[in-house]
């Protein structure tokens, strides 16, 4: 596997990782929102790993005052999403109203067009796919 698909999630874990835990969360307006992208559907195992180091391991927790599920209204997911059982956790674990998946560009490794989960989608109703694929986006970023 190349280090470039490896580590585009890795450098936005990371980040983001270190915003939560470092607290930044904690001491900025309430309002702002982040994207989280490039992570695909992986933010939902994402905080759950995380909020569970910060409730188990003293040095985890950094100068973090909540944990990270505290801060889960500031974050949408902004990335494809290639597998419906991943689309449904993200979906079940921060809303549909804060799930952007399809704006994300298709990757030359053979996988389903940009999208396709979300259009094909068993689970989700017409108004939801209808969020996901370009409401939300639209929401985030005021227009």
């Amino acid at each position: 596997m190349s280090r470039w698909l490896t580590s585009m999630p890795a450098e936005t874990h990371l980040s983001i990782l270190a915003l939560v835990l470092g607290g930044v969360f904690d001491r900025v307006d309430e309002r702002l929102k982040i994207a989280f992208a490039h992570g695909g559907g992986s933010f939902a195992f994402w905080l759950g790993r995380t909020e569970n180091a910060w409730h188990g391991r003293n040095d985890i927790i950094g100068t973090s005052e909540f944990p990270p599920s505290h801060h889960i209204g500031r974050f949408y997911v902004d990335s494809v999403v290639f597998d419906e059982r991943v689309l449904r956790v993200l979906v079940d674990t921060v809303g549909a109203e804060r799930v952007m998946a399809g704006s994300d560009y298709p990757y030359p490794l053979g996988e389903r067009p940009v999208g396709e989960v979300v259009r094909n989608s068993q689970f989700l109703g017409d108004t939801t796919r209808d969020l996901i694929t370009h409401r939300n986006a639209e929401r985030f970023l005021g227009l």
